[in-house]
């Protein structure tokens, strides 16, 4: 028993210097925890739960947590985990937040699939529960199991070294408190604490390409490969995190030098200097004045960028690249072009 209080405590203690040193979690925060039932987020919001106290007292990072729960109404035990989580925040008086949708019959009149149907309504919600309570941020559970699942994932598709580095503590208004703690650490937790989460069974079922790499592909290599694997893995991701920081500091001096006029309705830059630089940095440069346009670069393919620098390369005012209804691009005399979105 002593050293399993032992292990509890130390997690505990893991955690707050995590949220220290990563300062995903500041003072005055209201954050949106995503709790499905399951051990991770369970563990999630236990953990933040009894940090409150110490961490208001000790460093003056006073918190508040809001619980979001979505049904996807694919499992017949959905109900039972709804229930289980709202009974724990009754408990403890944490404001609670739910959804229930019919995942498979309108992700077909979507014509999206099944699993990236779910996140869409998952995070939409988790939005739209930020927005109605005045919230900062939005906290997930993911692991770091997760983690390695998600380079794996990213390599399998070809990424840079951007998908090496995984996920972090902070992406925007998400924060991952847990990200360095492993699923068997959680469970651990669960268990000491007598929190008796709920356990989706598909997670168990190789249907999803998450699932075949997580009950496949690891194990496999593990057993016929290297033991150490994970490790290894872990290892590239912080080798990976150090390139990707100078490349980023690096990008960001070019970017703002670059920059000469920025407002809500455009951004004005002068991209002389970036032609000049490397292929990634003029590539990482463009990526970079995109997001600080639109907030995001999803759906940028690599071949879009290669195609704007295309234009900035030959250097003709008036002419456009145009990306749908997201933004264009426009040269408005030589070696200055703006960006600004589509209406």
């Amino acid at each position: 028993m002593k050293n399993i209080l032992t292990t509890n405590n130390n997690l505990l203690e893991r955690v707050k210097n995590y949220i220290l040193k990563s300062k995903c979690i500041n003072d005055k925060d209201k954050i949106v925890i995503a709790v499905s039932g399951g051990p991770d987020s369970m563990a999630l919001i236990d953990i933040l739960y009894k940090l409150k106290c110490e961490l208001s007292k000790k460093y003056n990072i006073d918190y508040v947590v809001i619980v979001a729960h979505v049904n996807h109404m694919l499992r017949e035990e959905s109900e039972d985990e709804k229930v289980y989580v709202e009974n724990y925040c009754n408990d403890r008086n944490i404001v609670f937040y739910y959804l229930k949708k019919d995942v498979k019959n309108e992700s077909i009149q979507h014509k999206m699939g099944i699993e990236e149907y779910a996140r869409k309504i998952r995070y939409d919600f988790f939005e739209k529960v930020v927005n109605e309570t005045g919230s900062n941020k939005i906290a997930i559970a993911h692991n770091l199991n997760d983690n390695v699942e998600t380079i794996l994932l990213n390599i399998i598709r070809g990424s840079g070294i951007k998908g090496l580095c995984g996920m972090n503590y902070i992406y925007g208004k998400i924060i991952r408190p847990l990200i360095n703690i492993s699923k068997k650490d959680l469970l651990d937790y669960c268990n000491y604490n007598e929190l008796k989460p709920c356990f989706d069974k598909t997670n168990e079922q190789d249907i999803y390409i998450r699932n075949k790499i997580r009950l496949n592909l690891i194990p496999t290599i593990e057993r016929e490969y290297n033991s150490n694997f994970v490790n290894n893995i872990l290892r590239l991701r912080d080798l990976a995190i150090l390139d990707e920081e100078f490349l980023n500091s690096y990008t960001t001096q070019i970017v703002d030098k670059a920059i000469q006029k920025k407002d809500e309705d455009c951004i004005i830059f002068d991209f002389e200097d970036i032609l000049k630089q490397s292929e990634s940095i003029k590539q990482r440069s463009i990526r970079e004045i995109i997001f600080r346009k639109l907030n995001n670069v999803e759906g940028m393919e690599n071949i879009h960028i290669i195609d704007i620098l295309k234009l900035l390369e030959r250097n003709i005012p008036k002419k456009k690249y145009i990306i749908g209804n997201k933004f264009c691009i426009e040269l408005i005399q030589r070696n200055i072009a703006r960006i600004y979105c589509n209406k």
